[in-house]
């Protein structure tokens, strides 16, 4: 495994006919926290949401891009985080945070709870890129106090499939029912999901909690290293700001004709020249 990676684990339980990924994500919380600047529960959020992205292109055939958008209803407007986006392709996440007016005033407070961030109900977006003709895009809404209840709101009213999802620190587990599997089958998926304690959830290595599944014949079929990784770059700055008006982006730059421009997802700054943006003075 890569430094500073983690190790994303698909499996199978032939037993009940189900599927399903497993990750602890220490690493990509860890940078997470660190880039954005956050601590405590709306830290465990974010590093949450990013889980789930990861976990729902795991689970896409094919997926090439996978954006989960959490959206803060018009009638929250005091909400302290508005919206926060995950974004996750084959080994790698980003996401970002904008929070409301009075947001960064609450941004150390330790309040748990999904709703006391993001008020209640949250609106939930799903684009899913499999590579080829138009993405997939879903948005519905839902009202819970858990990250993980409006995944799988999503999963179950959206995408139409018998899933389960735990999101408990860094460590994120989701099963999916297979064909074939009955609700007799799925009981024993998830009642064996339901024996691993919350001590379990938060110090055990992901090898160690699939032992649950063992009576089901859990089988490790496939893995992936993912990281907290950004791929901005100075060129995709500059092919960014050919889209704003020459006189607009004239006003933006300073005595030396630069933008400055800041990366949401990893708050890396560029400094671009606009006699080098195509249709630039």
């Amino acid at each position: 495994m890569a430094q500073n990676s983690d190790r994303l684990i698909r499996f199978l339980l032939p037993g009940a006919f189900a599927r399903g990924a497993i990750i602890r994500a220490e690493h990509i919380v860890n940078d997470a926290k660190t880039i954005h600047g956050l601590n405590g529960a709306v830290a465990e959020i974010f590093g949450s949401t990013l889980i789930a992205s990861i976990l729902l292109l795991s689970n896409s055939k094919g997926g090439v891009r996978q954006v989960l958008q959490l959206d803060a209803s018009d009638a929250q407007l005091q909400a302290p985080v508005r919206r926060i986006l995950a974004e996750a392709r084959p080994g790698m996440v980003r996401g970002f945070l904008n929070w409301g007016e009075s947001g960064t005033e609450s941004k150390d407070r330790n309040e748990d709870g999904f709703s006391a961030w993001m008020g209640s109900p949250v609106q939930t977006s799903v684009v899913r890129d499999l590579g080829f003709g138009q993405p997939y895009i879903s948005t519905i809404e839902h009202d819970s106090n858990y990250l993980a209840d409006h995944i799988l709101h999503f999963l179950t009213q959206s995408a139409q499939v018998q899933s389960d999802i735990i999101l408990h620190g860094n460590l994120g587990i989701m099963l999916e029912a297979m064909p074939g599997c009955d609700q007799e089958h799925w009981f024993k998926a998830v009642e064996a999901l339901a024996t691993i304690s919350n001590e379990r959830l938060e110090t055990e290595k992901p090898e160690s909690l699939l032992q649950c599944f063992e009576a089901l014949g859990c089988k490790i079929v496939s893995d992936d290293c993912y990281a907290y990784q950004c791929g901005c770059s100075p060129e995709k700055m500059t092919i960014a700001l050919q889209t704003i008006d020459p006189q607009e982006l004239e006003s933006l730059a300073d005595e030396s004709g630069n933008v400055t421009l800041s990366c949401q997802y990893c708050n890396q700054s560029y400094l671009v020249d606009i006699s080098t943006i195509e249709g630039g003075e």
